[in-house]
Formats: structure tokens, sequence, C-alpha cells
């Protein structure tokens, strides 16, 4: 599977001139999806680089919310798709957040076994993470992503511009994946980020970070898509992020989600004797000063919690499985089973949860 991904300020206004659309057919029809927010922004710029090209392509405006990665939606634009007439050479461009890169992806990954794919990202959590993956993915009722492929797009256009109209919040959100390449594969990229904590908003700020993430996702990503040391450095701290994200029923984003997560993740190495006492502290400390939660809310039982990481991809016979660090930019090698993550029960589970609940004083700065 291969993607080229290309980063270019103002690139959303200019498809056709940077080769984006240059094996895109002009005699079949295309597909854009987008959400409510993303299409008063850049829609019209967008449609108008494709249009100029003599290309046709139909817009799919969904709403920008996790329902909308349902079978649901999904069948909606099944119908939509081949009522206007699309074919094995049509593409599909997904044009917002993680939200609608991963029901696009889906999507073109299912019709007619695979049709084209272009993935436009306009969050940060996409630009880093969402659109760089070959994941595609919905949600069911028991939780997040648990229905999927691995599908790749031929194009994936990161315009940092576009993460000029981001809230702050979601600027801290997408830097939540960012800050877990740094903690796994780079110290000096986390160095570099704490170095900005103060002026998260800053365009050449967010650039670097959004060229360096992808970097070091990409790593992550050459050797095999089923490479057990790559894998758990991807998924690290997703095993309890995503079962805080889902009971939350969305009031926790996806990023502030895996920042609980990997701290999360800090106190079971430490109480495997894994990681070291100075890493866990620089979880809570950084995380912290870039604004995002680092403890699982009382809210959430820890049968809740549990049941919800039952549903987590690698879990098997009664046990989560998660990467570890021994120490920043060091990930942690178990050994069993010629594996590189750790097998955790569910009384470590509860533990680490309980004594990350109790450290909200570690977070302050």
């Amino acid at each position: 599977m291969n993607t080229r991904v290309l980063v270019a300020q103002n690139g959303l206004w200019n498809l056709d001139s940077l080769g984006v659309l240059d094996n895109v057919r002009k005699d079949s029809k295309h597909l854009l999806i987008t959400d409510k927010n993303v299409e008063k922004l850049y829609l019209r710029p967008v449609l108008e680089s494709i249009e100029r090209s003599g290309r046709l392509v139909r817009t799919i405006v969904v709403p920008p919310e996790e329902s909308s990665k349902s079978f649901e939606v999904y069948a909606r634009l099944v119908q939509t798709a081949l009522d206007y007439g699309i074919d094995k050479y049509s593409v599909i461009f997904s044009l917002g957040g993680g939200l609608v890169n991963n029901l696009a992806g889906f999507l073109a990954s299912t019709l007619y076994r695979g049709i084209g794919l272009i993935h436009l990202p306009t969050s940060l959590l996409a630009q880093v993470d969402a659109a760089i993956d070959f994941k595609q993915a919905l949600n069911f009722s028991h939780g997040k992503n648990l229905i999927g492929s691995f599908y790749p797009a031929s194009n994936v256009l990161i315009d940092p511009i576009a993460l000029r109209t981001l809230n702050p919040r979601l600027i801290r959100c997408g830097l939540a994946e960012s800050m877990k390449h740094a903690l796994c594969q780079d110290s000096d990229f986390l160095n570099y980020i704490m170095s900005h904590h103060n002026h998260l908003s800053e365009l050449d700020f967010l650039t670097e970070t959004v060229v360096r993430s992808v970097k070091l996702k990409l790593e992550m990503m050459a050797p095999s898509l089923h490479s057990d040391r790559e894998e758990v450095v991807k998924q690290y701290g997703h095993a309890v992020g995503h079962a805080v994200e889902h009971l939350s029923g969305g009031e926790i984003y996806h990023g502030e989600a895996i920042s609980i997560g990997m701290c999360v993740s800090a106190e079971i190495g430490r109480l495997l004797g894994v990681t070291d006492e100075e890493t866990v502290d620089i979880h809570y400390r950084s995380l912290a000063m870039l604004g995002l939660p680092t403890t699982v809310p009382y809210e959430f039982s820890l049968g809740d919690i549990w049941e919800k990481v039952r549903y987590d991809k690698h879990f098997f016979r009664d046990r989560a499985y998660v990467g570890l660090l021994r120490t920043v930019g060091v990930p942690s090698n178990s050994g069993e089973d010629g594996l590189h993550g750790h097998w955790v029960s569910r009384e470590v589970l509860f533990e680490a949860i309980e004594v990350n609940r109790r450290a909200g004083l570690r977070s302050a700065y």
C-alpha cells in the first residue's frame, strides 16, 4: 500500500497545480464528503480547484459528530453514491477531520471492492494521524472503530493554513497525537513542542509539528501493516483512551481521551516496573502544560471502563495488550511470546486507573 503525502500551505486552493488530481479521471463522476463546519470554510476553494480541472464532483455533507461514523450514515452514502452513478474509476475526496476521513475512507474501501480515495484533512488531529494511516473505520454500539478496513488514499494533501480556523481545544486535541509520537519516538520533538506551549496557534509551529509528526508516523507504518513493534507505538494510550472517549458520549474528544490514556499507560508501566518515575511525571507535566486532561473521570466506573477495553482489537484471553515506555523515546520490549507490548490484567489496569485518579497534583506545573 502506498500513499503520497504532501504538505503545502494554500494547497486546498491549488489541488490541480500540485498534481493531486493527476490520476483522477475526467470521464468518471466523483464524490466529496465533508461536514457542516468545514463546508462553510473550505468547500468552495476545493470545489473550484476540482471543477477548474474539468472534473465532475458531487458534495455530501454529514453532521460533525461521532454518530456520523455509523452504519446508518454509511448506508445513506452508499445509496447516494450508487444513485449518482459512480464507477470503479471514481474517487472519493474527504475534506475534514478524522471523522470525515474515516467515514469516506471506509466508503471508498467497500464500494466496488475499492475505488479512489484522496484525503484533504483540515484538523490537526487528522493531519498528524487519521488521514495518514491506512485504517478506515466506523463505530459500533460496543465501542469505537470496531468495523473497518486497511485502505490507502492515493494522495493526502495537508494544508496547514486550515489550522488557522481551528479552535484552541481542537489544536490541543491534535497535539495529543503528536505528543504520542514525541513520547514514544523522539525526545527532541517533545522538547520542541513544550518550548512552544504558550504559542500553540502559531502557524510556523503548527506546520513544523505536522511535518515532524507525519515523518514519525510514517516510520511506524513503513515496515508492515501488522508489525507488532510499530502497532504498539501507534496505539500507545489508545486502549483506555478509546474506552474513555466512548463512555463520554462525545463529551471528551479523541485527543483528550488519548492524553488520559497515555497517563494511565505510564502508570501501568510504573506498576509493572517498566517505566521509570521521571517518565511518568513527564507524561503528566507535559500534557497538562498543553491544557490536556490527564486523569480518568470518576464518573466512569472501573467495570464500565473494563467492559469497553474488552472490545479493543488487541484484547485477548481476558487481558488488555498495551505498549509501554521505558523512558521518553524508548518503547519497552516485553519479549513475551515474541511481542513488544505487555499483557495487562484487569487488576493491574484498575490499580493504574485508581493511582491516576489520585494524581491530580502531579499535573500542576
